[in-house]
């Protein structure tokens, strides 16, 4: 009865490690970012119209490796409290908002590379979970890299015809790593090296 107990408690918690927190959205394909979303209100003619942060959060135990996948273990995460919108700049805001939507699916594309290298090595991750986090510190350097070359490319959005190629360029990214959605609770079976 006291090893029940302790399971359901350590179940509880890693549950309840799951929950989203105020102003946090979760990528999902089906319920991009609204203007609502972005809860930091500025004032200043300097900046852009919008701007996103993001996070690669992961709640992993050692309960976690007898799962099919790590695909709801690790999540794209939307910060709406750190997030923006300038309210001198008011035109083009669905434009910029659709910019601040392509960079989130880019932040999902390095999440399911996350969950994919997870997968890859879950030996070394079984030897100790700080194995993790170089995963996810290697990876949010390449998307902040990534990430930059898109801003300074399309011009912050304004370059339609370099947005257009980000998108199909990102489009086919998340199409090629589509197992590793969140939503798919599906066993993945991945060659390891």
């Amino acid at each position: 009865m006291k090893y029940i107990t302790v399971l359901f408690l350590f179940i509880s918690v890693s549950v309840f490690g799951q929950r989203l927190q105020q102003g946090q959205k979760l990528w999902s394909a089906s319920n991009p970012l609204e203007i609502a979303n972005f809860k930091m209100k500025i004032n200043d003619t300097e900046n852009e119209a919008l701007y996103s942060q993001f996070s690669m959060s992961y709640q992993v135990s050692g309960f976690s490796f007898l799962s099919k996948n790590f695909n709801q273990k690790i999540l794209n995460i939307f910060l709406g409290e750190a997030s923006w919108i300038n309210e001198t700049i008011l035109e083009n805001q669905q434009a910029q908002l659709a910019f601040q939507q392509l960079q989130f699916d880019l932040s999902e594309v390095y999440t399911r590379k996350f969950r994919k290298q997870a997968l890859i090595e879950k030996k070394k991750v079984l030897k100790g979970f700080d194995h993790l986090q170089v995963i996810s510190n290697k990876l949010m350097s390449e998307f902040s890299q990534e990430r930059a070359l898109l801003i300074k490319e399309t011009e912050s959005g304004r370059n339609t015809q370099k947005l257009s190629e980000w998108k199909e360029r990102i489009q086919g990214k998340l199409n090629d790593l589509n197992e590793f959605r969140y939503e798919n609770k599906k066993k993945i079976k991945i060659a390891r090296p």
